[in-house]
Formats: structure tokens, sequence, C-alpha cells
């Protein structure tokens, strides 16, 4: 009797249709979170919430969410391109390398590494999905002010934020890896291969608990250890390992790519949900489609089945979390947190 009830509750039911929840889920955010404001949605709604734009890490979460949403059903194409087009509202032109802002311009420059990072990411596939080579311009243009942050204090590595530049992080250093891996793909310029290849070589050898295969978080300049792990460092160091693998042929990254893979599920794929915040965690779970293991994505879709059928309120919003409902007393929902779960269910749609 235990075993059936267990495998009830850890069985995916038959042809859960995660394409329609993704779509589902922006449709939701498109009629909550819409704004006339540029950039067209607010960064969080409810009681609590300050009326602002969307922050740029919300927003390109977002753009990946439509990226997917326009791979499945083209109807969003036309409101992807128009979402690029506000994306644009955050470029600041400001030296010494222009990038992409926390919040539309104009403003005094706030820019973040990892924010131009992710933003090129999702640019790339933008332009892959539109077939529009200005926007893999911009795309190219955000990961130029990326590369811009490294130097050679701690041996390399990329800071994580331009104003204060006190930590070398995982979460700047890890995807801008994976921007230059997805560049290089659509150019064949050797030399974003090669920074492939050194930023990640310098986030392993910096930033790599050795004792379990995960990441941690930063490392000061005084050489001090954030000692805590957040699901998307590992992630992207996963996804990255999996593609140098497959671009170089060199089974060392193949190896990396599937040890961390073991490793993050045994920590962040906890009693059957993903334990960890849902902007982190939509990260692990599209890692893992580079790194194909048929029972782990099972075990993926699992838990996102539990996060459509519980992780969501009366009003179909998403709290923070991918492992826990949303409190009765929680008013305030951020834009970032739906855009994640619509993200994650695109990716195991495919």
């Amino acid at each position: 009797m235990l075993a059936a009830l267990l495998m009830a509750l850890t069985t995916v039911p038959k042809d859960p249709n995660f394409s329609a929840w993704g779509l589902e889920t922006l449709q939701m955010i498109r009629t909550k979170f819409f704004s006339q404001e540029i950039p067209g949605y607010v960064d969080a709604i409810g009681n609590g919430a300050q009326e602002q734009p969307a922050f740029n890490w919300g927003v390109v979460v977002l753009l990946s969410a439509m990226n997917a949403a326009a791979r499945s059903d083209p109807a969003w194409k036309k409101e992807l391109r128009q979402f690029v087009g506000a994306c644009q509202s955050y470029w600041n032109p400001a030296g010494p390398v222009p990038g992409y802002d926390v919040l539309p311009m104009p403003k005094q420059s706030d820019r973040y590494y990892d924010d131009n990072a992710w933003m090129a990411l999702a640019l790339t596939e933008s332009s892959q999905v539109l077939n529009d080579a200005k926007i893999l311009k911009h795309a190219r243009r955000a990961l130029e002010f990326v590369l811009s942050g490294q130097d050679d204090r701690l041996g390399g590595g990329i800071y994580w934020r331009e104003e204060k530049k006190q930590s070398k992080n995982t979460c700047a250093n890890a995807p801008a890896v994976a921007a230059c891996l997805a560049l290089y793909r659509l150019t064949g310029e050797h030399a974003l291969l090669e920074s492939a290849r050194s930023l990640y070589s310098w986030t392993k050898a910096n930033l790599q608990d050795p004792s379990d295969d995960l990441f941690w978080d930063s490392v000061s300049l005084s050489g001090k250890i954030g000692r805590t792990k957040w699901s998307y460092n590992t992630a992207l160091m996963i996804r990255s390992a999996a593609e140098l693998g497959e671009i170089t042929g060199e089974h060392s990254y193949t190896a990396d790519a599937e040890r961390m893979a073991v490793a993050s599920e045994k920590k962040w794929l906890v009693k059957g949900r993903f334990a960890d915040v849902g902007r982190f965690a939509h990260l692990l779970v599209e890692s893992w489609t580079y790194v194909p293991d048929a029972a782990r994505m099972k075990r993926a879709r699992a838990a996102l089945v539990w996060l459509h059928d519980h992780g969501r309120n009366k009003n179909g919003l998403y709290a923070s979390r991918f492992d826990n409902p949303p409190d009765e007393s929680q008013q305030t929902f951020e834009l970032i947190d739906q855009a994640s779960a619509a993200r994650a269910y695109f990716v195991v749609s495919q």
C-alpha cells in the first residue's frame, strides 16, 4: 500500500501539457502585470508592491519565456518582437563600455555584469526565434559589456557589479560562458570559444566546492569565499560544460557536466519538489536538458506537475519558491517568479 502511494505521488500524469501551462502562465502575466509604461510590465503587483517598471533580471526571464512561447505558438512572435524592442529602454550608452542598466533609462548608471550576461543569452535566443540579425547585434553588445568586467585580480574572472567591484561571482561568470558559447554557435568567432574556455576554467578553479561538485556564490577581492550555493550557479556550469564538451569533443567537459548534474539533483530535487526559489530553479531544469537522462527528466517533470497543481494561489499567482505554495497571507507577487514558472514549463515540453 505504501509503495503504491509513493509511486502515485512521484509519477507524472499521462501527457501533462506543459506547453499549454507555459502559455497559460504567460497569459496570466499579460493580464495582471502589463503596464502602459515602458517596458510594458511592472515588477510586482499586490498590496505593498511599488509601482515601478520591472527590474532587468525579471525582464530577461520574461523574455526567455516569450522566446519559448514563440517557438511553441508562432502567434507570440509579434509580441516577442515588440518586447525585444521594449528591452532596449534599459540600454545605457555611458562609457567606458555601454551596457544594459538595472532599470529603464534615463537614470544614473547602475549596471550589473550578470544582468547583461542573461540579456545576451535571451537576445541570442530571440534572434534565432525571429531570424533577426539585428537582435543578435544587441546580444553581442551586451556580451561585450560582460567581458569588459574582467581583470587580472584573483587571476581573472568577471565582477558582479560595475559600480562596486568588490567580488567575482559565479552568477556573472557562468552565464558569461554560456553566452559566449551561444554566440559562438551562431558566429563561429574563435575568440568567443576561447573566452568561454578561459572563464569556465577560472570559475571551476575558484568557485567550485570540490567536496560535492557544486558552486559557491562568490569570491571577494580579499579571497574570502561566499559559500552559499544557489541552484542556478551550478546550472549554468552544467550547461556550459555540456556545450563545451559537444563543441570541442573533449570528454573532460562532458564528465564535468554529468557529475554536476547528479550532484545538483541530489541537492535541489527533494521529496519530489525543487527545493529553491523559482528564479534559480527554472535554470536548473533547463541545464538538465543538456545532459540527457530520461529518469532525471521524468522526476523534473513530476516536480513541475506538483508546482502547477499546488504552487499557485486561487488567482494563479506563484510564490517565490518551487517547493511551497503561496502563504495565504502573501499579498505581493513578483513578475520574475511568474515568468520563471512559465519558462520551466516550456523547457520540459520540448
